[in-house]
């Protein structure tokens, strides 16, 4: 399985966060009077997730890819460091958005998701590791 999403990082890896990423980007900048409510959930919890989601598969692009290898090997803090960023300047971006705010405690719900997402993607990757030369 390490080798098959190594060699199908494409369709398996960048594809999903690019696709997650802009659609995440597109549902933060709709005025949330606009916003499809598809589970009802808190607001916070909804960041959470978000957040755990984007790190998750940030976490995996930046491992897999080849490129850059301090990247590689430095996958988890550096899609920390992203995940921190494009928060705040998400949260930032949505005081112009009309019945959005920007609020520290979003932030902080993304920080924590992010880190959770991070985590989940390291233990995935320790997963996959162990199976690595079975197959």
């Amino acid at each position: 399985m390490y080798n098959y999403l190594k060699d199908n990082r494409g369709k398996l890896l960048v594809l999903p966060l690019f696709i997650y990423w802009f659609a995440l980007l597109i549902g933060t900048s709709l005025p949330s009077d606009v916003s499809v409510e598809i589970f009802e959930l808190s607001d916070k919890l909804k960041h959470f997730l978000a957040y755990l989601i984007l790190a998750f598969l940030l976490g995996l692009n930046l491992h897999f890819q080849e490129k850059w290898e301090f990247a590689s090997k430095n996958y988890f803090f550096i899609t920390l460091l992203i995940t921190v960023i494009y928060g705040a300047a998400d949260e930032i971006h949505q005081i112009w958005i009309p019945n959005r705010s920007a609020e520290f405690y979003d932030w902080l719900a993304d920080l924590l998701g992010s880190l959770l997402g991070i985590i989940f993607a390291k233990y995935f990757i320790h997963f996959l590791c162990k199976f690595k030369t079975i197959s």
